[in-house]
């Protein structure tokens, strides 16, 4: 399922940053959120989730390309509520995150150099997910915007 990497003498599986946008998607209500939000909460995780933000802290063609990917590997998809753009789960990213949970215990290179338990990883991305979600948009891009300065 994932990619395995040999570090000194460790061997690692190696988890895609793409993945952890999908559990962001997935762990927000209803297993779907706003795409501007969801830019927005990655730039606020940028601590862990580390993506290039051509104009912070909004345009990300790191984030819109994983988003891409996600979309074609039809573990996401797009679509409109209201003439907003909504990224949703679809039941095959449903079914990639029970199984991303099966290796909760194991160890993965994340990123470019973190290395983390999944679990730790996936419960630092809950808390960010719980903190922003709720959040008025206008407060969550003035906080973005702090964050950048």
């Amino acid at each position: 399922m994932l990619p395995e990497v040999n570090i000194g003498r460790g061997r690692f599986k190696a988890l895609p940053s793409r993945y952890a946008l999908l559990f962001m998607v997935w762990y927000s209500r209803g297993s779907s959120t706003n795409l501007y939000r969801l830019l927005l909460m990655t730039y606020l995780a940028s601590h862990v989730v580390r993506y290039v933000f051509e104009n912070p802290p909004i345009i990300s063609r790191s984030v819109l390309k994983d988003l891409d990917e996600l979309v074609n590997e039809d573990l996401i998809e797009l679509g409109t509520v209201g003439g907003r753009a909504v990224v949703r789960v679809t039941d095959r990213g449903r079914r990639l995150i029970g199984e991303l949970y099966g290796l909760g215990n194991e160890y993965v290179l994340f990123g470019d150099y973190l290395i983390v338990r999944l679990r730790d990883l996936f419960n630092e991305l809950a808390r960010l997910v719980n903190a922003y979600q709720d959040m008025d948009t206008a407060v969550l891009l003035s906080i973005a915007l702090r964050e950048h300065r």
